[in-house]
């Protein structure tokens, strides 16, 4: 078994059950300290312009949801996710203890926000709350830009589901 850290779409159970096909043995809220969270994952097209990511910043914090999972689960995950998100060893709180975890950042020197999809950033606000994080956090996630063009972001939105889908299995 192995920690992984979910900031984005992974700290959704939903997702993560429903769409991935993982499920964790034990999954608890937690902080990832000098860190933030940052919209700089170019989506594929202007329906879906921006995925999170997370970036290194001292005095910073990311809220999110470590799971427990099998190196399989993991190996899914990553592949889902695509070749352009590395792998990266964190130290974080789990259960009361100091532990080890992976998560995935992103290749990119981008650093200010991009806007994202109404659909993601719905996606992340509700693993927010589903997860209890802080009101402050759901609120810095509620200012991120998101962008919303009737029917296409429907169908983008279904075709999305199916491709995460397919890429996990």
């Amino acid at each position: 078994m192995v920690l992984y850290f979910g900031y984005g779409s992974n700290m959704s159970k939903r997702v993560l059950e429903g769409v991935r096909n993982i499920h964790p043995k034990r999954s608890q809220s937690a902080i990832l300290k000098d860190y933030k969270i940052i919209i700089n994952m170019p989506g594929s097209n202007f329906i879906e312009p921006g995925f999170a990511n997370i970036l290194p910043m001292k005095g910073k914090k990311v809220e999110g949801v470590i799971h427990e999972i099998s190196e399989t689960d993991l190996a899914r995950i990553v592949a889902s996710e695509g070749e352009d998100y590395k792998l990266v060893k964190v130290k974080i709180k789990f259960f009361g203890k100091l532990v080890e975890a992976q998560t995935l950042v992103f290749k990119s020197n981008l650093q200010t926000d991009l806007p994202t999809s109404k659909r993601y950033k719905k996606i992340l606000i509700n693993a927010a709350l589903d997860n209890a994080l802080s009101e402050e956090y759901v609120n810095e996630l509620k200012d991120k830009k998101a962008v919303y063009y009737p029917l296409l972001s429907e169908y983008y939105a279904v075709m999305v589901y199916f491709w995460v889908k397919k890429r996990a299995k």
